[in-house]
């Protein structure tokens, strides 16, 4: 997914990045962040749908992709 959105909008000549990607299931939200460090690399995180925050969770993956090293 990751690739291919960047494919998209290269191919639209956007001049832009993935913040993170978001894919809803029935009982989960999973959040794709690539790292601003090296955009091959991401963080996939997976979350209960009725008992997460998706705000927090967002929050959470940018702090914690902001301190990987890789």
């Amino acid at each position: 997914m990751v690739r291919a959105k960047n494919a998209a909008m290269q191919a639209l000549g956007l001049d832009d990045h993935i913040e993170d990607i978001l894919i809803t299931l029935g009982t989960q939200y999973h959040l794709i962040r690539p790292l601003e460090s090296n955009p091959a690399v991401f963080v996939n995180v997976a979350v209960d749908r009725k008992s997460a925050n998706l705000g927090m969770a967002r929050l959470t993956v940018k702090n914690v992709e902001g301190k990987l090293k890789v």
